[in-house]
């Protein structure tokens, strides 16, 4: 049985800490590979202002030395907003005999009640909550009750069904800073890779 791993996102742009939340996960739960996955439109959040075609290009360029890293495009395929749900249901079907694990940010999974068909996500994926400096679990409610009957700490044996907590990024920064950085004409070079440093001045991209 093999481990996948799914990290979604609009990755506008991507930046050093989406990297280091998918290795993390990766080498944390040895897991064989982690997808990376680009929305054309989250649900969740405001319309990206880069282009899908820059935004795939830009993260196959930050995952171009990490085998293990892969760019799964099937959301930029699709009209309209993308749910996780739906994508998660894709995969489970190309890999009915697998584990998948959908990792997400603290910030993410405090706001699952809300999702689209939440419930079903655990007939199919495991969730993998990956913490950054200053965020914290739900402790109170119906989410923090769900997080308590399904929470492990280790890589469980099954295919789907478990909460996995315990695993930290210590990259605070988030696109949208980055984004505010390049507006003011700021340096951004610590916070994305070279290759996507360049790829966005070239294309005078957040400006």
């Amino acid at each position: 049985m093999a481990a996948i791993g799914i990290l979604g996102g609009t990755f506008d742009p991507v930046h050093r800490a989406h990297i280091q939340v998918a290795l993390t996960a990766l080498n944390n739960l040895q897991l064989d590979e982690v997808r990376l996955i680009p929305c054309r439109q989250s649900p969740t959040r405001i319309a990206p202002l880069a282009s899908t075609e820059h935004r795939l290009a830009m993260l196959n360029l930050a995952v171009a030395n990490e085998a293990n890293l892969l760019v799964d495009d099937r959301e930029c395929q699709r009209q309209g907003v993308s749910f996780s749900v739906d994508t998660l249901s894709e995969l489970r079907s190309e890999y009915p005999d697998d584990a998948l694990f959908f990792i997400v940010g603290v910030d993410a999974f405090n706001g699952l009640l809300a999702w689209h068909k939440w419930s079903e996500i655990f007939e199919l994926a495991h969730i993998v909550v990956v913490s950054r400096p200053g965020e914290e679990l739900v402790t109170e409610g119906e989410l923090a009750k769900v997080l308590a009957e399904r929470s492990c700490h280790a890589k469980p044996n099954t295919q789907a069904g478990n909460i996995i907590t315990g695993l930290n990024c210590e990259l605070p920064q988030a696109a949208s800073q980055i984004r505010a950085a390049l507006k003011a004409g700021e340096s951004i070079e610590e916070f994305v890779d070279k290759a996507v440093h360049d790829y966005i001045q070239e294309n005078r991209l957040y400006q």
